[in-house]
């Protein structure tokens, strides 16, 4: 079931791109270079349940109209996203190269349709019954720490987070000792046991160390609580740092993931110290090489960093992971694919790629600022 490329025509930023995913795909560059766009695509997909039609605008994303998301900087109409899987590709968006007056209004607030599915229906269908139970998705602007948090029946599958982590607190009270990772499974902590909450409780002991977490619902309120321990003293969310409250559920969800299952997560490391980004990229490598797909967009070299360790020590395979380093050039969006050898070395060092800190060096070892 494990997503394959996705190919944008005139999306956003992008007049013709593929992109390739392996088990780990990081989208690395500026702001507003366009490292979003390939994730937006891949969210309208599945905030529609890969159905017949796409909607612009939903619980995932909002992206507005038509003429928000066709490339400005093109002169063909035509728009489309192509998905492939090992068993077929699905297809939304228009052909025609040139609406005329009627179809241009028709189009600016109406769903892309589907172009293009395998000739077995029934691939279509194992793919949105499969992604509706193995999808995750964690915004970069997540929940911060909250004296209590939503409870709701009505999530999309017994282990989803919301994209901003609201529901952490409520899954995290519904784990139990029955909930294991598979023998061997890299995901597992040194010294713990098999159990997702031995392991929730290690990571995020690594990133913050010396902490335990407590979760408790309140049903009847429809709420949650989530406590934090250091010490043997017990504190409510609002009294510690943000760093906890935003990382708890990316922790939660690479953990969780089955084999197969897709996880997509901006900005993982927002408020942690450099120690703990470099474990959490640690866990998204290793989460990698368990089966899980996980795709992230990141400006943090520690991050990136954590993952090349583990392609160092071979506890990851380096052709697991993939690499867009994606930046401007003429006003345009250039994407640079990067791969990692076996020592956890870059294909190339492009300029503008998370070399600002040797740069930073160098003027203050000269005295020249620049």
């Amino acid at each position: 079931m494990m997503l394959n490329s996705i190919k944008l025509k005139n999306f956003k930023c992008y007049e013709d791109e593929t992109f390739i995913f392996e088990n780990l795909t990081v989208f690395c560059g500026n702001n507003s270079v366009g490292k979003s766009s390939a994730i937006q695509a891949l969210l309208l997909a599945y905030q529609n349940n890969l159905s017949s039609s796409l909607d612009l605008n939903g619980d995932l994303i909002q992206l507005g109209s038509y003429n928000d998301v066709h490339n400005q900087n093109v002169d063909p109409d035509s728009l489309s996203i192509e998905i492939n899987y090992k068993d077929g590709k699905l297809e939304w968006g228009y052909e025609e190269d040139e609406f005329d007056s009627d179809k241009g209004v028709e189009v600016e607030e109406a769903p892309l349709p589907l172009l293009f599915e395998p000739s077995d229906l029934s691939i279509r269908n194992k793919l949105k019954s499969f992604y509706q139970d193995n999808f995750s998705f964690l915004s970069a602007e997540r929940l911060g720490p909250r004296n209590s948090y939503p409870y709701s029946t009505q999530r999309r599958s017994p282990t989803w987070l919301g994209i901003h982590g609201e529901f952490t607190a409520q899954v995290l009270s519904n784990i139990s000792v029955n909930d294991t990772l598979e023998e061997g499974d890299p995901r597992i902590s040194e010294g713990a046991e098999r159990t997702i909450a031995d392991n929730l409780y290690a990571w995020m002991a690594e990133i913050s160390p010396g902490i335990f977490i407590k979760s408790d619902a309140i049903k009847h309120a429809n709420i949650a609580i989530t406590q934090f321990q250091f010490d043997g003293h017990t504190y409510r969310a609002t009294n510690v740092g943000f760093g906890l409250s935003y990382v708890l559920p990316v922790v939660l969800a690479l953990l969780m993931a089955k084999t197969d299952s897709l996880v997509i997560i901006e900005n993982p490391e927002a408020h942690l110290h450099p120690r703990g980004q470099s474990y959490l990229g640690r866990l998204i490598a290793l989460a990698a090489q368990s089966g899980v797909q996980v795709i992230i967009e990141t400006h943090s070299d520690h991050i990136i960093n954590g993952i090349r360790l583990m392609v160092r020590s071979k506890d990851v395979e380096q052709k697991k992971i993939g690499f867009y380093h994606i930046y401007l050039e003429e006003s345009l969006s250039v994407v640079k694919p990067l791969t990692l050898n076996a020592q956890g070395q870059f294909s190339e060092w492009p300029s503008s790629f998370f070399d600002q800190q040797a740069i930073d060096m160098g003027m203050l070892i000269s005295g020249t600022i620049k």
